[in-house]
């Protein structure tokens, strides 16, 4: 956190003190942060469903032309084979 704080406070912005996306790119922590949050709780754990478009096999899974798929952003987050120590806040 005192690490976030200085990051943003280092980092001159707006006379009315909001940060805006241009400020942004100057906290490189304040973006990882962010994403981090993100990755742990997703504002929509279930992503928008898509329709395959053809024949497909994904990870020995058969999924047909026209089946809807929804991707469930909450898991993949929390998936131990993508991130050593998944429900760690990093």
């Amino acid at each position: 956190m005192e690490r976030l704080q200085a990051e943003v406070r280092a980092v001159p912005v707006a006379d009315n003190g909001l940060i805006n996306d241009k400020d942004t790119d100057n906290m490189p922590f304040l973006k990882a942060v962010l994403k981090e949050a993100l990755r742990l709780h997703p504002p929509i754990p279930l992503l928008v469903p898509h329709r395959a478009t053809k024949d497909v096999n994904i990870k020995g899974y058969d999924i047909d032309a026209g089946t809807m798929v929804i991707t469930n952003a909450w898991t993949i987050g929390r998936d131990p084979a993508i991130r050593e120590d998944p429900e760690e806040f990093r």
